[in-house]
This record gives C-alpha cells, structure tokens and sequence, in this order.
C-alpha cells in the first residue's frame, strides 16, 4: 500500500505528485495529487503476484510531477529492499528515504505497507469426453449455458495483472466459468512458463 510522502526539501511543494511502483515485471501508478503540499496522502493499495519468493525482492519507487505540456518531471526515487520476515507473514509498515537533486536519501520520505500472502493453486477434476460410435445416432443433450462474467471480477484480475489484455482475462475467467480464484491461478501458471521459457 502506497499512504503517504513527507518532504524535507522544495519536493512536493505546488506540484502534481503521483507514484509510479515497479515489483518484477510489473508496473503500478496512483493517481495524481493535483495541487498537493508536502505532505500528499495516497492511500492507494496494490495486490502484486509473485510466481514464487524467490523472483522478487526489491520494491523500485519513483515519484512524478504530472505536467500538461512536457514529460512527466522524475521528482524523487528510492529501490526497497523487501526483508525476508515479509514473506515469513510479517507486516512491514515504515517510511523510507528519497533520493533525487538534494542527494542521496535526502528528498524526504515515503510510507509504505508491505505484506505478503498465498493463494492457493486450484487443480480442475479431470473429466472425461465421451464420443458417440459411428453409425450411432448421438443423443440429444442441453448445452451449458455460458458463465456470466463480472465486469469487477474482470477488472480486479486486471488490476493484478497489468501486462495481460482484458480479454485475455475475460477469456481466462471464462474458462474457468468464472471463477476467479482458478482464474488467478491459471494466469500465475500462464506467466511462470513464460519466464521459464525466456531463460
């Protein structure tokens, strides 16, 4: 969860403030804090999937100034190291300094809330197609009518999975008539062999 920045310097004052976090290969944005003080509050909170403890262990952080007419101003940065007791089921809940053009660790601080939890991976019964015999005439039979699809539930796994088309997902979920927790688990396998592949 991205809370809240203090700035110790001219780092927030009169600008449009938002944070950009990166964990693995996956990019997060607040929104803009148009107008914001020294001391802007975000209170945004993010749920990042990790294909395993081991992939990911820093948290990058930069800080932007929203501009109408040139490229978004890099105003502040820090890299986070993310301590083994988070993924023992810690919480972590601490500021941490910024750098940028008053130095090292000297452009204020940010507040971030750290945790960790698992999901379980959710295996599908194996079923079993059955095909008529030839010359056998097949047997009438009611389709399955399609799931119906939230559009939350669509957005929610997009929210996790920023680098994954919409209709990946929906297609995703509908395999999984909808349920979303297999859905998850389905994209997490989807991506751990696609960096398995890569290497």
């Amino acid at each position: 969860a991205v809370v809240s920045t203090q700035s110790t310097g001219t780092l927030i004052g009169s600008m449009d403030p938002y944070v950009r976090l990166k964990v693995g290969h996956n990019t997060y944005e607040t929104f803009t804090h148009a107008g914001a003080d020294k001391a802007p509050c975000w209170n945004k909170v993010y749920h990042c999937p990790l294909p395993n403890t081991h992939s990911v262990r820093t948290v990058s952080v930069e800080i932007f100034d929203e501009k109408a007419l040139t490229d978004d101003q890099r105003i502040a940065y820090a890299k986070i190291a993310v301590p083994q007791s988070v993924f023992e089921g810690h919480t972590l809940d601490e500021w941490f300094p910024l750098s940028g053009k008053l130095g090292e660790a000297k452009e204020g601080s940010i507040n971030l809330i750290i945790s960790y939890t698992t999901m379980p991976m959710i295996t599908l019964p194996y079923q079993r197609i059955h095909y008529p015999y030839a010359g056998v005439a097949p047997q009438h039979f009611t389709p399955r009518p399609p799931p119906e699809i939230s559009e939350a539930d669509v957005n929610n796994i997009k929210d996790m999975f920023p680098e994954v088309d919409k209709e990946v997902v929906r297609t995703v979920l509908e395999s999984k008539h909808g349920n979303v927790e297999a859905a998850v688990a389905a994209i997490l396998q989807i991506m751990e062999g696609d960096e398995t592949s890569q290497q």
